[in-house]
């Protein structure tokens, strides 16, 4: 049972999954509002977009399943250069003996931390398109067992026209690490297209993933108005579905995010994520 739970909370280091770890990692309210969808919208998933006119500091308060809770913060500079620093932990996991009791013997904790850096660059020798790099280090400890590992995001996008984009993602190149045993990470292939509509004042986002021989598709609309926009979302697989909906409010330098997603696990609580910007 440690071994499971350990390797749920390994899984955290994916934003997108199937069955049980297809619950969004609310990294970010930004990510949660859109259940993830963003392959050619979003730096947070893709890190070839990349590219801020402005520094800003992002700090997001996040809740995943039932006790689980964490934060995030990340800096974005010299416009396109990423840096964060997250974790996630759960205090009350109740601690048992092979032969089950009312009582629990005790409790004790799960702590998952994660170190990121994203860099995304021109390609001069094919217009309109960008490449990026996201490396990601992460530890994890569950009562008396650890584990380490590293993952390696890969990304390209074409901006076809100002407002039509597709993007290609290669997503958890890497391994985990437990005292002498090696695990290769699950890769993820995605494809994204994005379609702005200045007319209607909307973005539209499609991804379509391929992950551990599972296909998911992901949309979600996000509108474009003047200081207050709504975001929702959604996925749709033979295993699994969900619904995001989200909130952004923009205020001269300063932004506010709120995001929540709903699946179709009904044991399970609902991910949602708070996150504030400051913009230099």
């Amino acid at each position: 049972m440690l071994y499971k739970i350990l390797f749920i909370l390994l899984s955290f280091n994916l934003s997108i999954c199937i069955g049980l770890k297809a619950l969004i990692i609310p990294q970010s309210a930004s990510i949660l509002s859109t259940s993830g969808t963003g392959i050619s919208y979003s730096h947070e998933i893709n890190p070839a977009l990349l590219l801020e006119s402005d520094s800003y500091l992002s700090l997001s308060k996040n809740s995943w399943l039932a006790g689980v809770s964490g934060q995030k913060i990340s800096y974005i500079f010299d416009r396109r250069k990423y840096i964060s620093f997250e974790n996630l932990s759960i205090n009350d996991i109740e601690l048992r003996d092979e032969i089950a009791t009312e009582e629990p013997l005790g409790f004790f904790g799960a702590n998952w931390y994660a170190a990121e850096i994203n860099e995304s660059f021109d390609l001069s020798f094919y217009e309109n398109i960008t490449f990026g790099y996201k490396v990601k280090l992460n530890y994890s400890k569950l009562y008396t067992e650890s584990m380490h590992g590293y993952s390696i995001d890969i990304g390209l996008n074409n901006q076809i026209n100002k407002n039509l984009n597709i993007g290609l993602l290669i997503k958890n190149l890497g391994r985990e690490y437990s005292n002498n045993l090696r695990v290769d990470n699950d890769i993820l292939l995605g494809f994204g297209m994005s379609y702005h509509m200045p007319d209607l004042k909307l973005i539209l986002l499609s991804d379509y993933l391929v992950y551990n021989q599972n296909n998911l598709l992901k949309f979600s609309t996000i509108t474009t108005l003047p200081y207050l926009n709504f975001i929702i979302g959604g996925t749709y697989s033979e295993l699994y579905k969900d619904l995001s909906f989200g909130i952004k409010l923009d205020y001269k330098k300063w932004a506010f995010i709120f995001g929540n997603l709903n699946h179709n696990n009904q044991v399970l609580s609902n991910p949602s994520s708070v996150e504030i910007r400051k913009i230099f």
